[in-house]
């Protein structure tokens, strides 16, 4: 009696996704026509998968990669995979990909093919933007940070810092200053020769001032230093309603305009009862910016954007980012503790290595 290969994947309890997860086995997929079966080589674990778990019903995130058990979800990471079987009209075997995957060793991937890579096409993918369905064909090797800092982190900061330039602003003011997104963006507005202010917790500030990517620092608790130079632009990463309000305040009449980007540190204060002044706040969406901007100037014209971007982040992330490697599932849950706590330095990048 043969017995069926199998392969292990990260589940979490969608009820307390934060704390409860577990590694369970799974049979190995057996990829038919249209599919490709992929072994996952490396994957990032940042505060993204947090917000992933977090917000998995509302969002969406529970969608792409269903657990077979109900009331459990596989929270999707960033990382590579390598085709070990499936249709070659695809990609041959050996072939490395990037992109959205599960926290596991495999994944089947039905897709259709793309001048870059793969597209996915499965039912469970089918509503999700191309951002979170595309794979990238990626040569060997690939480093770290370029493992970190291209995909899903320089696509946000190649439209959030296109967005916030077609405003003209004078200074830039991003929350949450050590995120991946705010980190990313304010290297390409810099680059672009904006100011940019930083604002975070108090205990991140100086590794804010190492990465080098902001003309100013602030604490939450300084945001009434900021200097209100007319023309300026909010952006909120930490997804707090009542930093919104002091730096609006703070900043009157020259604050122009208010976007919200994410949420790596909600409120625990609902936001509607608080009282927004300045300008409407406006909630930025890279899936949906995507597809408008591919429809503005075709898609060989964005990838360029969007390569120039990673470009400029990779030389950025070269200098200033550690990599903390840790190998197998079964230390994600230290890893993921560690990152839900902030005990992971801002300025280090989690990788997970199967390989």
């Amino acid at each position: 009696m043969s017995i069926q290969p199998v392969f292990q994947a990260l589940e979490f309890l969608r009820d307390d996704p934060l704390h409860t997860m577990r590694l369970v086995p799974d049979p190995l997929p057996e990829p038919a026509r249209g599919s490709l079966l992929l072994k996952i080589e490396r994957f990032v674990l940042s505060s993204n998968n947090i917000t992933y778990a977090r917000y998995g019903d509302q969002l969406g995130y529970w969608a792409p990669f269903p657990a077979r058990e109900h009331g459990w979800g596989r929270v999707p990471a960033w990382g590579t995979a390598r085709v070990i079987g499936g249709d070659t009209d695809l990609a041959a075997p050996g072939e490395l990909f990037y992109g959205f995957i599960p926290m596991a060793t495999h994944v089947l991937v039905e897709a259709e093919p793309l001048p870059t890579g793969l597209r996915a096409t499965s039912p469970e993918r089918s509503e999700m933007f191309p951002l979170y369905r595309d794979m990238i064909r990626m040569n060997d090797p690939v480093e770290d940070v370029v493992l970190a800092t291209t995909g899903g982190a320089a696509k946000t900061a190649a439209h959030l810092s296109d967005e916030i330039q077609a405003s003209g602003p004078a200074q830039v003011v991003f929350s949450s200053a050590t995120s991946r997104t705010a980190l990313t963006t304010a290297v390409v507005l810099r680059e672009a020769g904006l100011r940019v202010v930083g604002l975070t917790a108090a205990d991140h500030a100086k590794a804010a001032a190492r990465a080098e990517a902001f003309d100013e620092v602030l604490s939450y608790d300084e945001v009434g230093d900021l200097v209100g130079i007319p023309g300026t632009v909010y952006v909120d990463v930490a997804g707090r309603p009542e930093i919104t309000v002091a730096v609006a305040r703070t900043l009157g009449s020259a604050l122009v305009r208010s976007l919200r980007v994410g949420e790596t540190h909600p409120s625990s204060e609902p936001s509607a009862q608080l009282s927004l002044p300045g300008p409407p706040v406006e909630q930025f969406n890279v899936g949906l910016r995507r597809i408008d901007v591919a429809a503005r100037i075709g898609e060989e014209n964005m990838a360029v954007l969007e390569q120039a971007v990673e470009k400029s982040i990779a030389v950025w992330a070269a200098e200033h980012l550690a990599v903390e490697t840790v190998t197998g599932l079964e230390q994600v849950r230290h890893v993921w503790h560690r990152v839900l706590r902030g005990e992971v330095d801002p300025l280090t990048i989690a990788v997970i290595d199967l390989s």
